[in-house]
């Protein structure tokens, strides 16, 4: 494929500069992440949670390094590590992103776990513990899932991909990334080679930023394809940030044909307003649609969030969430109920 030939020479000339380079010494490793502890209410969604009250946290630890080396290139990474989900004994405690870039005047590559280029394009933006782009309204509402996603990845999600972005030119800025398999098949390993699942990913994304007095904006396009079967698969996303003053506006679109038996989209917005220095309101709003040509079971989910956040100082923020979790399908379990969420986020 075009595509995957234009990355391999790029690496190659880019390794061919890399090795010679000398590096004056070992690059120094930075740690950072974040830890969010949330309590809330839930209404019974499908189901018949032994508790509508639920205590909830997510927390990562980032492990950034970087190394510029003689030759004006720069060598870096970051691995990121799920850390602690409150059960030790079922293995979730992982790292999920982890990649190497090497970067100078001829742009960047990036390799490993981590998002498609597609990804970048933009998503939906609000305050609070939960949100509308892979909402959280389904953890606090129970048995009810997430259509709300915007990455346009097609399935390929976090799997091994080679990832090259240009310099910035005048705002405008073009990605494509490589992804060989997506590790959803029988070998799924990071080192191990598929025998199944799709192959072949390729995904592309051209972003524009730019400013226009006090407003500020940026808008992505992202195009996504694979084989699946022998059949290939694509879809498309667009995304849209614009910034004036206090308010700061984005909406985000994603059309995938994931399969021969199913169809996903989503639309939503986000509207974030600033009071002050310390506070901050916000409302938002996504829907997504699964169409699988099959009777009886296509899928229609909303959600609409309301949140305010405080700045607390020093990396730590307190924030809270009201929302409306609707669900609607051919089968008759149709959920239309709400959910309250509040707690602290800390940033290191």
């Amino acid at each position: 494929m075009k595509s995957s030939k234009l990355l391999a020479s790029t690496m190659l000339v880019s390794a061919a500069a890399l090795m010679a380079a000398a590096p004056a010494s070992a690059a120094k490793l930075k740690l950072g992440g974040y830890y969010e502890q949330w309590f809330g209410f839930g209404a019974d969604g499908t189901a018949n949670p032994v508790s509508n009250f639920d205590v909830k946290h997510d927390a990562e630890i980032h492990f950034s390094f970087k190394q510029k080396l003689n030759n004006g290139l720069t060598v870096g990474g970051k691995l990121e590590m799920e850390a602690g989900n409150g059960n030790p004994g079922s293995g979730v405690d992982a790292f999920d992103e982890t990649s190497l870039y090497m970067s100078g005047g001829f742009g960047k590559i990036q390799m490993g776990n981590n998002d498609v280029a597609s990804a970048s394009a933009g998503g939906v933006s609000v305050v609070g513990p939960v949100g509308i782009i892979k909402s959280d309204a389904g953890d606090w509402i129970a048995a009810t899932g997430s259509l709300n996603n915007s990455d346009n990845d097609l399935g390929m999600g976090d799997a091994q991909n080679i990832t090259y972005m240009t310099p910035k030119m005048n705002g405008l800025q073009m990605s494509v990334s490589y992804t060989p398999d997506a590790s959803d098949g029988a070998s799924s390993d990071y080192d191990d080679s598929e025998t199944s699942g799709i192959q072949d990913g390729i995904s592309a994304l051209v972003k524009y930023s730019g400013k226009m007095g006090s407003t500020s904006m940026s808008v992505g396009v992202g195009y996504s394809q694979v084989e699946s079967g022998g059949t290939d698969r694509d879809g498309y996303n667009v995304g849209l940030k614009v910034s004036s003053g206090a308010v700061t506006f984005t909406t985000a679109y994603a059309a995938e044909d994931i399969s021969a038996t199913r169809e996903d989209s989503f639309i939503g917005a986000g509207i974030i307003y600033k009071m002050d220095k310390m506070h901050k309101v916000s409302v938002g709003y996504g829907k997504g649609e699964r169409d699988t040509g099959t009777s009886n079971a296509d899928l229609e989910e909303n959600v609409a969030t309301l949140g305010i956040e405080r700045n607390l100082g020093g990396g730590v923020s307190a924030s809270a969430s009201v929302f409306r979790r609707e669900t609607n399908n051919d089968t008759g379990t149709n959920v239309d109920d709400v959910g309250a969420a509040a707690g602290l986020k800390v940033k290191f």
